[in-house]
């Protein structure tokens, strides 16, 4: 009896699995595609999908009483609009044109501070900075370490930087204008229809359920802490910091507010590195600026931090402080300023993977081991 012949069976296993490969080839190719079509304004999308979800409680709280979901999410862009993209970027005006003025009044001030004799020198700087400045130098010469002319080359990698964000800005106006409105756009539509799209790369992503919803909440938590909690308070800590320093008269306001809340960023220290060091500047100038800014800087820089980050955070977060610091700074490093959001969220990302990765692991040896 002859033996039944498997060919087309065999046939048929290789049709599936060309029409696999070939499907999968395609898809591939064409998200690379639609990657590179959308890598010019991947920051617009990023910065608007951040802030659909920081202000999302606002917008379900818009979309109960107004009844339209239209109406809602152009209502909720208008509100971030007024709120935080219109205040920003006078921000960012104003701080371009104060960095530029910073510059050569830097240069002239460490410029002037490289031979003076000690009588001229106290009349720019008080007595016992002066003496902590000329230990310090004496200790550096001694190693062949020039303060001055360190400090006068970073002033002109600064310089030319800020002359290159100059001429970047006017030379990429209409992109900045173009991203400025895909922005606005895609905040609209993730108003609208953001909890769909969630609900649909969820269905889509082959993991288990109780998997996409421990990584969707850590991602959620993770995103509400850096922006709500560390960069909002950095970002308040600064605007009164900037505040402050105005109403002391001390130059260059909106620079030294932006550095302060950079500086709020870094622990232990956080905003203190910048607003006591220039109260004590200031209380051997002036007594009545210096305690002016001491208690200023005690009671409102850093009181807000201590009254803001409780309230933002809560007890919600499970990212240890020092993941999320090392996340935003080297977010930062890599990815430029939209790593302040990107940063955090990896580790998070990381973490929850690890964490599912340990509980099968153990869900495994475990039954391995019954066995």
């Amino acid at each position: 009896m002859a033996k039944p012949s498997h060919r087309p069976r065999i046939i048929e296993i290789e049709r599936k699995q060309l029409f696999r490969y070939f499907f999968f080839g395609v898809f591939a190719l064409l998200l690379y595609q639609l990657l590179q079509i959308i890598s010019p304004f991947v920051t617009a999308l990023m910065w608007s999908a951040t802030l659909t979800l920081i202000f999302y409680p606002i917008h379900e709280r818009m979309t109960r009483r107004v009844g339209q979901r239209h109406t809602a999410a152009f209502l909720s862009t208008t509100i971030v609009a007024l709120a935080v993209i219109v205040p920003l970027l006078f921000f960012l005006w104003f701080l371009v044109r104060e960095s530029a003025q910073l510059y050569p009044a830097a240069r002239a001030w460490v410029g002037t501070l490289k031979n003076l004799d000690m009588h001229s020198a106290e009349s720019i700087l008080p007595r016992p900075i002066l003496s902590i400045w000329n230990g310090v130098q004496t200790i550096l010469t001694s190693f062949g370490i020039d303060l001055q002319d360190i400090f006068l080359k970073n002033l002109n990698e600064i310089g030319q930087a800020i002359t290159r964000l100059g001429g970047v800005i006017a030379k990429n106006l209409l992109f900045l204008i173009v991203n400025l409105l895909l922005l606005m756009i895609s905040l609209f539509f993730f108003f609208k229809d953001g909890a769909t799209l969630i609900r649909w790369i969820l269905d889509l992503t082959p993991m288990e359920h109780d998997h996409k919803h421990r990584i969707a909440t850590q991602l959620y938590e993770t995103l509400t802490a850096v922006v709500r909690g560390a960069t909002l308070t950095a970002a308040s800590q600064g605007l009164l910091a900037g505040i402050g320093f105005a109403i002391a008269g001390v130059p260059f306001p909106v620079f030294l507010g932006a550095v302060t809340a950079f500086a709020a960023l870094i622990p232990p220290t956080g905003a203190t590195l910048v607003w006591l060091p220039i109260a004590l500047y200031r209380l051997a100038h002036s007594t009545g600026e210096g305690v002016f800014l001491s208690i200023w800087g005690i009671l409102v820089i850093s009181g807000i931090d201590n009254i803001l980050r409780p309230i933002l955070i809560g007890s919600k977060v499970k990212l240890p402080f020092l993941l999320l610091f090392f996340g935003i700074m080297g977010g930062m490093r890599v990815y430029g300023f939209l790593g302040l959001i990107l940063g955090p969220m990896l580790i998070a990302c990381t973490l929850a993977f690890i964490q599912i990765y340990r509980q099968e692991y153990h869900q495994t040896t475990g039954t391995r081991g019954e066995g």
